[in-house]
């Protein structure tokens, strides 16, 4: 059986910190995460745990925008958008092509 990944609401309730402060420190490195589609986190459960029996990280005093090299550009979004709903634009267009060939033709 697949492991059962944590969300980002279980993760900052279960370490005692905003879900804000949580998604800095993963951003920092700091907390190990794993993303899908581009932008939903998701983390294992011995992971966290293992944070939270050495202490959880603090964060810098600054609040300063996090590394860009960790952020995804508009163009990586759409791609990621693409190939994860490709099956349904496809089903969406022959539907819409076949409602006009029923209707128009």
């Amino acid at each position: 059986m697949s492991e059962k990944l944590l969300n980002v609401r279980e993760v900052s309730q279960y370490l005692d910190i905003s879900t804000e402060d949580l998604r800095r420190l993963v951003d920092s490195g700091k907390i190990p995460a794993y993303r899908l589609g581009g932008a939903i986190l998701r983390f294992r459960k011995d992971q966290i745990e293992q944070i939270k029996a050495q202490g959880v990280p603090k964060l810098a005093k600054s609040h300063e925008e996090p590394a860009a090299e960790g952020r995804y550009t508009g163009m990586e979004r759409l791609k990621d958008f693409l190939y994860f709903n490709d099956f349904y634009i496809i089903c969406a267009i022959i539907i819409v092509v076949l409602l006009v060939f029923i209707f128009f033709c």
